[in-house]
């Protein structure tokens, strides 16, 4: 059986809270998710961390909105971001029209993203959080976040 998780991650994949505002941030959530079945927890890391959500399997280009090669253009990609372990960066050039972005800002199918900060929320048992819940999460941890619902 999978486990629902819900990800609030900061827009900027480098950016992190101080403790203040990352305890805020845990607050506010504990009260929007009242019912959830299991633990809401931080995590920080050196580098930031790909955080796909449930049936990610396709991307396109933020500009002219071609579907990018999943299996092979962007794979080789995320090789090449994570072969230097710091993944220093997320920069790419996408191939449809030569503009010059970010694995991060790519348009992914399901809402997908990049971090070193993420609030981790374990069968929150709601649905998605609407966007008054999500500014309100942005003003404690004091920058806009988006929200990466996945399955484990």
């Amino acid at each position: 059986m999978s486990e629902t998780i819900l990800y609030i991650i900061p827009s900027d994949p480098y950016w992190q809270p101080d403790q203040a505002a990352s305890s805020r941030a845990v607050a506010l959530i504990e009260e929007l998710c009242p019912d959830a079945l299991g633990d809401i927890e931080t995590d920080e890391s050196d580098a930031p961390a790909f955080i796909d959500g449930a049936g990610l399997d396709s991307l396109s280009c933020p500009r002219c909105g071609t579907q990018l090669d999943f299996h092979g253009w962007w794979m080789a990609r995320m090789d090449e971001a994570y072969r230097d372990s710091s993944v220093s960066s997320l920069a790419v050039t996408v191939p449809c029209c030569g503009t010059d972005t970010t694995l991060n800002d790519l348009v992914y199918n399901v809402p997908s993203g990049f971090a070193r900060f993420r609030v981790t929320v374990w069968s929150p048992n709601r649905r998605m959080l609407d966007d008054e819940e999500l500014t309100r999460i942005s003003d404690a941890l004091g920058h806009p976040v988006r929200q990466i619902w996945s399955l484990i």
